[in-house]
């Protein structure tokens, strides 16, 4: 479990860095709002997305994806990351699951602020929610990212999903 930990840690300050290059250095950093999906293995999957709000106007961006998990699972958690130009901006993520039964397990947050400086605003989120065996288990995962940011400014976030026993 302590080699789970460290390697979901090291994804995460890869994932920050990457955020940060993307949002703030990245010549396509002033492009529109986008969406990406990284499917590592059934059971993970990452949705990165970017938003920049021009001068005047307020912008949002709405990214998900489906994805396979382990046969049986009953499980999800989210990871959520933001790196925005403002502490304004909102990231929210979502894990969400339909079971078997017809019952739903959603596992959600909203990033709360880690880390402000004058360059701009670090936040993250965790949540999980698991089924009891009789609401039955899902063999897929819908995994989702909620970018909004002020007008004139810009960010970048991702919502690392995973599913599982």
């Amino acid at each position: 479990m302590d080699y789970l930990n460290r390697a979901i840690g090291a994804k995460l300050l890869l994932t920050a860095a990457m955020l940060a290059v993307s949002v703030f250095a990245a010549p396509q950093a002033r492009a529109e709002a986008s969406c990406n999906t990284v499917s590592f293995f059934p059971g993970v999957v990452q949705v990165y997305g970017s938003v920049n709000a021009n001068a005047g106007v307020s912008e949002s961006k709405f990214c998900t994806t489906t994805f396979t998990c382990p046969k049986s699972s009953r499980k999800v958690e989210v990871f959520g990351a933001g790196l925005a130009s403002s502490p304004d901006s909102v990231v929210a993520v979502d894990n969400s699951a339909l079971l078997s039964t017809g019952d739903e397990i959603s596992a959600n947050c909203q990033t709360a602020t880690v880390s402000s400086g004058r360059k701009g605003t670090v936040s993250t989120c965790n949540a999980s929610a698991q089924s009891t065996p009789t609401q039955g288990s899902s063999d897929t995962s819908q995994c989702s990212l909620f970018i909004d940011t002020p007008a004139g400014t810009r960010a970048g976030a991702n919502a690392t999903c995973f599913c599982g026993t």
